[in-house]
């Protein structure tokens, strides 16, 4: 080990760069880039992916309403059928035999 008594080392500098993903940054870039090609499959494939984005998104608005409309009846037939027949009853006198 060198001993130095007048001129002290650095330490060692960290030298960490983060990488940020900005997808909204990316895909305009990737929009540029389809608009101001002059090829046009280029074009008609950004289009195409745009459209199905879009379409995509609105029809799976629609899944999570049916969804969740199926939930709220199956919990009130469940309610119905806890509160208001018998069927808790019956259930429960045929396992205790």
């Amino acid at each position: 080990m060198n001993f130095v008594f007048f001129k002290r080392p650095k330490p060692r500098q960290f030298n960490y760069k983060p990488i940020y993903f900005d997808p909204e940054k990316d895909e305009a870039e990737s929009r540029k880039k389809a608009l101001n090609s002059d090829d046009p499959k280029e074009r008609l494939r950004y289009e195409m992916k745009r459209r199905w984005k879009t379409d995509k998104k609105s029809s799976g608005d629609n899944s999570n309403i049916i969804r969740i409309f199926i939930y709220v009846i199956f919990a009130a037939f469940a309610i119905y059928l806890i509160f208001f027949t018998e069927f808790i009853n019956n259930l429960v006198s045929i396992f205790l035999r």
